[in-house]
């Protein structure tokens, strides 16, 4: 498994890429977050942690998760597969 962790003063995403089918939606959705241009192309201030953890919510093969730094380890994909 090739998971990065890019890592944010509120949050956390980690980043599967043997999961990811390349939809897009990540880049499209929140481009300040996701931004295949830069290096690292992750930048978990860019937005507010909610904001960041709903749109990760929404990539469809769950590439994508988070950890919200306040919480306890909490991501609705984990809740999902619980």
């Amino acid at each position: 498994m090739k998971e990065k962790v890019y890592y944010g003063k509120e949050i956390e995403v980690m980043f599967n890429s043997d999961v990811c089918i390349h939809s897009g939606i990540c880049v499209k959705g929140l481009p300040g977050v996701f931004d295949l241009s830069k290096r690292p192309w992750v930048s978990p201030d860019a937005d507010t942690a909610e904001a960041i953890a709903q749109h990760i919510d929404t990539c469809p093969s769950g590439a994508l998760t988070y950890r919200l730094l306040d919480d306890n380890f909490s991501t609705k994909k984990e809740d999902e597969h619980a």
